[in-house]
C-alpha cells in the first residue's frame, strides 16, 4: 500500500452560512493524502497505472466552485467525486481548511477531516 498526498490546493470560494460569506469568498486550503496500491505504477513508471494529481486537482476546483453552507458539506462531496473517479483509492482523506472565518474571536482557521475507505 502506498501514499499520494497533495498538500495545501489553494483556493477562493463561496462557503458559508453568512450572505456575506457567499458575496465576496474565502480563502481555502484542501490536503488529501490517498492510500492505494500503487504497486504497479511503481514498476510500470506510466500515469494510467495511479492516480493522476493533475484530475485531483480539477476535480477539487470543480468542487469548491460549487457553493455550500458548511466545509463538512464540501470535503464529503469531494471525497465521494475521489472514491468514483479513482478506482486506485482504497482509503482517502481529505482535510477542508477555511482560512480567517467569520467568528466572534481572532482563529487563523477552521478545519474539517473526513476519511473514507472501501
Amino acid at each position: 500500500m502506498g501514499r499520494i498526498i497533495i498538500r495545501e490546493i489553494l483556493t477562493h470560494a463561496y462557503h458559508g452560512c453568512l450572505p456575506s460569506e457567499k458575496k465576496i469568498g474565502g480563502e481555502y486550503k484542501i490536503t488529501l493524502w490517498i492510500d492505494g496500491d500503487f504497486t504497479e505504477s511503481e514498476k510500470t513508471d506510466l500515469l494510467e497505472d495511479t492516480v493522476d494529481y493533475d484530475k485531483v486537482v480539477n476535480l477539487v476546483s470543480h468542487e469548491m466552485r460549487q457553493s455550500s453552507n458548511l466545509i463538512e458539506n464540501v470535503a464529503y462531496r469531494i471525497a465521494n467525486k475521489m472514491m468514483l473517479e479513482f478506482s486506485k483509492i482504497k482509503k482517502l482523506k481529505i482535510k477542508v481548511i477555511k482560512i480567517t472565518p467569520p467568528v466572534s474571536a481572532e482563529v487563523p482557521q477552521v478545519e474539517y477531516l473526513l476519511e473514507k475507505k472501501r
